[in-house]
Protein backbone atom coordinates (compact mmCIF):
# COMPACT_ATOMS: atom_id res chain seq x y z
CA UNK A 1 0.00 0.00 0.00
CA UNK A 2 1.49 3.33 -0.93
CA UNK A 3 0.85 5.82 1.66
CA UNK A 4 0.27 9.84 1.08
CA UNK A 5 0.70 13.11 3.25
CA UNK A 6 -2.74 14.11 2.53
CA UNK A 7 -4.18 10.72 3.38
CA UNK A 8 -2.05 11.06 6.41
CA UNK A 9 -3.54 14.59 6.74
CA UNK A 10 -7.52 13.28 6.91
CA UNK A 11 -6.72 10.69 9.44
CA UNK A 12 -5.45 13.16 11.34
CA UNK A 13 -7.74 15.48 11.63
CA UNK A 14 -10.78 13.54 11.58
CA UNK A 15 -8.97 11.92 14.98
CA UNK A 16 -7.59 15.81 15.99
CA UNK A 17 -11.50 16.83 15.70
CA UNK A 18 -12.53 13.62 18.20
CA UNK A 19 -9.88 14.67 20.59
CA UNK A 20 -9.26 18.11 20.82
CA UNK A 21 -12.39 19.40 19.14
CA UNK A 22 -10.35 21.18 15.94
CA UNK A 23 -10.25 19.49 12.81
CA UNK A 24 -5.94 20.55 12.54
CA UNK A 25 -3.86 17.82 12.02
CA UNK A 26 -0.97 19.33 13.31
CA UNK A 27 -2.24 18.21 16.58
CA UNK A 28 -1.30 14.80 15.81
CA UNK A 29 1.11 14.82 13.54
CA UNK A 30 4.34 16.97 12.30
CA UNK A 31 5.25 16.99 8.80
CA UNK A 32 8.52 18.84 9.50
CA UNK A 33 11.27 19.17 12.16
CA UNK A 34 10.79 22.61 13.75
CA UNK A 35 12.75 22.24 17.14
CA UNK A 36 16.17 20.54 18.16
CA UNK A 37 13.39 17.84 19.82
CA UNK A 38 10.25 16.13 18.78
CA UNK A 39 8.47 13.96 16.33
CA UNK A 40 7.71 14.50 12.92
CA UNK A 41 6.46 12.81 9.90
CA UNK A 42 8.04 12.17 6.26
CA UNK A 43 6.83 10.02 3.39
CA UNK A 44 9.29 8.42 1.43
CA UNK A 45 8.25 6.26 -1.54
CA UNK A 46 4.55 5.54 -0.07
CA UNK A 47 5.92 4.66 2.94
CA UNK A 48 5.87 6.92 6.53
CA UNK A 49 8.79 7.89 8.68
CA UNK A 50 8.02 8.57 12.18
CA UNK A 51 11.40 10.64 12.92
CA UNK A 52 12.40 11.28 16.62
CA UNK A 53 14.99 14.46 17.33
CA UNK A 54 16.07 15.01 21.02
CA UNK A 55 18.49 17.15 21.86
CA UNK A 56 19.90 17.20 18.23
CA UNK A 57 20.07 13.51 18.21
CA UNK A 58 17.98 11.70 15.30
CA UNK A 59 17.04 8.34 16.58
CA UNK A 60 16.44 5.32 14.18
CA UNK A 61 13.33 5.91 12.22
CA UNK A 62 10.26 4.11 12.63
CA UNK A 63 8.75 3.04 9.58
CA UNK A 64 4.89 1.96 8.75
CA UNK A 65 3.67 1.02 5.83
CA UNK A 66 0.27 0.73 7.12
CA UNK A 67 -2.02 3.61 8.15
CA UNK A 68 -3.95 2.68 10.39
CA UNK A 69 -1.03 1.26 12.56
CA UNK A 70 0.56 4.35 12.32
CA UNK A 71 -2.76 5.91 13.60
CA UNK A 72 -3.13 3.89 16.20
CA UNK A 73 0.59 4.86 17.50
CA UNK A 74 -0.24 8.49 17.02
CA UNK A 75 -3.08 8.25 18.60
CA UNK A 76 -1.73 6.34 21.34
CA UNK A 77 0.79 8.99 22.70
CA UNK A 78 -2.02 11.77 22.48
CA UNK A 79 -4.49 10.19 25.14
CA UNK A 80 -1.92 9.11 26.97
CA UNK A 81 -0.52 12.98 27.43
CA UNK A 82 -4.10 13.33 27.50
CA UNK A 83 -5.25 10.88 30.08
CA UNK A 84 -1.40 11.73 32.48
CA UNK A 85 -3.21 15.30 32.34
CA UNK A 86 -6.58 14.52 33.08
CA UNK A 87 -5.45 12.20 35.94
CA UNK A 88 -2.94 15.01 37.93
CA UNK A 89 -5.89 17.41 37.92
CA UNK A 90 -8.00 15.06 39.47
CA UNK A 91 -5.78 13.26 41.74
CA UNK A 92 -7.16 14.49 45.04
CA UNK A 93 -10.78 12.90 44.21
CA UNK A 94 -11.90 9.50 45.15
CA UNK A 95 -11.28 6.61 44.94
CA UNK A 96 -7.97 7.68 46.38
CA UNK A 97 -5.05 6.11 47.36
CA UNK A 98 -5.45 4.81 44.01
CA UNK A 99 -2.09 4.05 41.97
CA UNK A 100 -2.45 7.50 40.04
CA UNK A 101 -1.43 5.15 36.60
CA UNK A 102 -5.15 3.64 36.74
CA UNK A 103 -7.43 6.77 36.60
CA UNK A 104 -4.42 7.74 33.72
CA UNK A 105 -5.25 4.74 31.78
CA UNK A 106 -8.58 4.47 32.16
CA UNK A 107 -8.79 7.91 30.95
CA UNK A 108 -6.70 7.21 28.05
CA UNK A 109 -9.37 4.00 27.17
CA UNK A 110 -12.16 5.88 27.20
CA UNK A 111 -10.48 8.33 24.92
CA UNK A 112 -9.09 5.79 22.30
CA UNK A 113 -12.82 4.31 22.43
CA UNK A 114 -14.04 7.59 21.45
CA UNK A 115 -11.59 7.23 18.18
CA UNK A 116 -11.71 4.08 17.58
CA UNK A 117 -13.11 1.18 19.65
CA UNK A 118 -11.13 -1.34 18.54
CA UNK A 119 -7.80 0.87 19.19
CA UNK A 120 -9.51 0.51 22.58
CA UNK A 121 -9.58 -2.50 22.97
CA UNK A 122 -6.07 -3.60 21.60
CA UNK A 123 -4.79 -0.94 24.08
CA UNK A 124 -6.75 -2.40 26.97
CA UNK A 125 -5.42 -5.89 25.99
CA UNK A 126 -1.72 -4.69 26.21
CA UNK A 127 -2.30 -3.65 29.70
CA UNK A 128 -3.32 -6.74 31.03
CA UNK A 129 0.50 -7.03 31.13
CA UNK A 130 1.08 -4.24 33.41
CA UNK A 131 2.45 -5.16 36.77
CA UNK A 132 0.33 -4.48 39.94
CA UNK A 133 -2.14 -3.09 37.90
CA UNK A 134 -5.83 -4.51 37.35
CA UNK A 135 -8.25 -3.95 34.17
CA UNK A 136 -10.77 -4.30 36.48
CA UNK A 137 -9.70 -1.14 38.80
CA UNK A 138 -9.16 0.52 35.41
CA UNK A 139 -12.29 -0.65 33.98
CA UNK A 140 -14.31 0.90 37.18
CA UNK A 141 -12.34 4.09 37.84
CA UNK A 142 -14.72 7.01 37.42
CA UNK A 143 -13.44 9.31 34.34
CA UNK A 144 -16.42 12.00 33.65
Amino acid sequence: MTITKAEIVVAAERIARILYGRQDAELLVGFERRYDSGPWVEVRDGVIHYIVQERGYEHPHNVYDDLDEFMYVVTEQATSYMGRSWESKHREEPPEDRDPRIGWLAKQIQLMRRVNPAWAERLRASLAEWPDISLEDIDTHPVD
